[in-house]
């Protein structure tokens, strides 16, 4: 049985997580475990926690708090002192553990926090702030003391058993922990050979969120002021010339502009989150407080351009939906959208730029403000959502990803309320991205079903995946079907689920209907012509293009052709219900990350694989 348990919080730590795990596998001290908290990473955080055989626990990032995640890694634990320790810092020696620990066996101590250090690449105004906060020589110990530093900290187990932390902060749980402790007549003790580097990299908008995130909490626990900024302009003016003055005789506009960024957003984050947000509520507006990314998205500058680029958040207005991208779909539309071909860009009627997408699954991770869906929906809810967004009746036709509303090529996307779906709990999010495509089949063969007797004969033209789903659909509902592709690889996949695959396009004027998926002219006027009387052809197809056709044979033939794109409300519910009785492994095996969406599409264009999906 060990006696120290290390509790490190991780989330997409992969650039400093293995330094931390070596750097503890070097300590002097060796009585110990080491407990991984993850809450979601998307990088490599978790394979290298495993790499170093840790006992590695996960939580969902929507069940994140500083508190509730050091108390699952506390409850785990089997220690009888618990060690927490960021994982972006490094400890300076490998006497850190041993002294980290020492203190905790005075039957006084309750809690220990160590020293903080900068590295060569810390902001100097934060470097400053350490200098300050924590000095070069420890505290008597008999020194009654109310601030702590989870960064750097231990306690003992049996007093969190008896005072677990409080799990409805936006943080400094570490203070709220140390005063109890304190009101309860124990000690709290600054170790300064207990010292670590804490390596910040952070963006401008992270500094701002982490002191507002600071100064709510302190509201909440009573303090006179946040712990480590000030909030009047005086304190402001003061840091900001103690830094000037202190950078010397190293000053460069550089610097000055580093000082002055720094100072700027710590003052405005916790005057933000002082005056104006200490009202916020923990569910609804946590996962915009602890993972308030700024967005990556891909977009489309014009054609044959496009780039990843990181922007700030999308804005939300009322009744608009917040969404953090789990998996999205690769569209040949995506690439007609990219390539200028598809109708809309080819005659003018959409605009770049365009952040491409349309067929995605998601997390919640806001609802705007005085939005009638939060009866509907809640922070960290799974969901798709709709393309077709407005059809031009009533302004601008919207299509997401495609025309007037960006898509979720982005860690974040911006929805309405009103066209957003959950996902049923027993389906995967990766499988839940086909609900848009399906969605588009339901509602073109709701358009046609009062034209096709009983067990009717229908041709596919296309195996891809609108195809491989509209006859595993149909099939499904007891009609004969055919599925007709020039690659036999995609055929195969529908080998055993229709009546009969090919490869040769012939023998159309069987059929009571015909399917073409394609989009390819010839394809289609070859179906129009061979096609029998009173026969249906329903085109889901793009982009075809201009054709010649005698439509004195559609008259005489009595045929009927139907165009649909896209799926309505009603389709979506019918969708998610549906896919868990279709086949659609093979549409979840191919993944890459979305910076590699550029080799996506190329592998789109192979179509040696029935879906690609990306995963932000």
């Amino acid at each position: 049985m060990p006696e120290t348990s290390i509790v490190i919080r991780t989330h997409n730590e992969e650039k400093h997580l293995g330094n931390l795990l070596h750097a503890i596998s070097e300590q002097d001290y060796k009585n110990y475990e080491v407990i991984v908290v993850d809450s979601g990473s998307t990088d490599k955080t978790v394979e290298i926690a495993k790499e170093f055989k840790t006992r590695l626990i996960s939580i969902e990032s929507r069940d994140f708090t500083f508190g509730h995640a050091l108390n699952v890694g506390c409850e785990a634990s089997r220690g009888k002192y618990l060690v927490f320790v960021s994982a972006h810092v490094l400890p300076v020696s490998n006497h850190w553990l041993s002294n980290m620990v020492a203190p905790l066996r005075d039957e006084k101590v309750a809690m220990v926090y160590g020293r903080q250090l900068g590295v060569e690449g810390s902001k100097f105004s934060e470097q400053r702030d350490f200098k300050r906060l924590f000095l070069d020589s420890p505290t008597n110990s008999n020194v009654p003391i109310e601030y702590s530093n989870n960064a750097n900290s231990a306690i003992k187990k049996s007093l969190w058993e008896s005072h677990p932390f409080d799990e409805y902060l936006f943080g400094l749980e570490d203070i709220d922990w140390a005063r109890h402790m304190v009101e309860m007549g124990h000690l709290i003790r600054y170790e300064s050979k207990a010292a670590i580097y804490h390596i910040h990299e952070e963006e401008w908008y992270q500094v701002f969120n982490r002191y507002r995130r600071e100064a709510i909490a302190a509201v909440r626990i009573g303090l006179k002021q946040p712990p480590q900024s000030g909030i009047s302009f005086f304190r402001l003016f003061q840091r900001l010339t103690d830094d000037i003055f202190s950078s010397f005789p190293n000053w460069s506009l550089k610097r000055l502009e580093e000082i002055l960024r720094f100072r700027y957003y710590q003052w405005k984050g916790s005057r933000q989150g002082w005056f104006k947000d200490r009202g916020l509520d923990l569910e609804r507006d946590k996962q915009e407080l602890f993972f308030s990314e700024a967005n990556q998205m891909v977009i489309i500058k014009d054609k044959h351009k496009a780039s990843l680029e990181r922007t700030s958040l999308p804005e939300l207005k009322p009744g608009d939906i917040l969404i953090k991208v789990d998996y999205v779909g690769v569209c040949r539309t995506d690439l007609e959208v990219y390539e200028g071909t598809l109708g809309y860009y080819r005659d003018g009627l959409a605009q770049y730029p365009i952040v491409p997408g349309h067929e995605f699954s998601g997390t919640i991770a806001k609802v705007g403000a005085n939005n009638k869906y939060r009866e509907w929906f809640k922070t960290g809810d799974r969901v798709v959502g709709e393309c077709i967004l407005s059809r031009g009746e009533n302004g601008p036709r919207k299509e997401v990803g495609v025309i007037n509303h960006n898509g979720a090529y982005a860690e974040f996307v911006v929805m309405p309320g009103d066209a957003i779906h959950k996902i049923p709990d027993g389906l995967d999010s990766k499988t839940a991205v086909l609900a848009e495509p399906l969605g588009v089949i339901l509602r073109a063969l709701r358009r046609v079903k009062s034209r096709l007797p009983e067990k009717a004969s229908v041709a596919v033209i296309g195996a891809g995946p609108i195809g491989n789903l509209c006859a595993q659909t149909l099939a499904a509902e007891g009609y004969q079907v055919t599925v007709y592709d020039k690659n036999p690889e995609r055929l195969k996949l529908l080998k055993d689920k229709v009546e009969a695959i090919s490869v040769a396009i012939d023998h159309m004027e069987k059929f009571d209907m015909i399917i073409e998926i394609t989009g390819v002219k010839d394809v289609l006027e070859s179906a129009l012509k061979q096609s029998r009387f009173d026969s249906t052809l329903l085109l889901l197809g793009f982009p075809y293009g201009k054709s010649d056709y005698n439509f004195e044979d559609l008259v005489g033939s009595e045929k009927v052709i139907i165009g649909s794109v896209g799926a309505e409300r009603q389709d979506f519910p019918k969708a998610l219900a549906l896919l868990s009785k279709l086949d659609t492994e093979a549409f979840t095996q191919t993944i890459l990350p979305l910076k590699d969406f550029k080799e996506a599409w190329e592998l789109q264009k192979a179509s040696k694989h029935i879906k690609i999906l990306l995963k932000p």
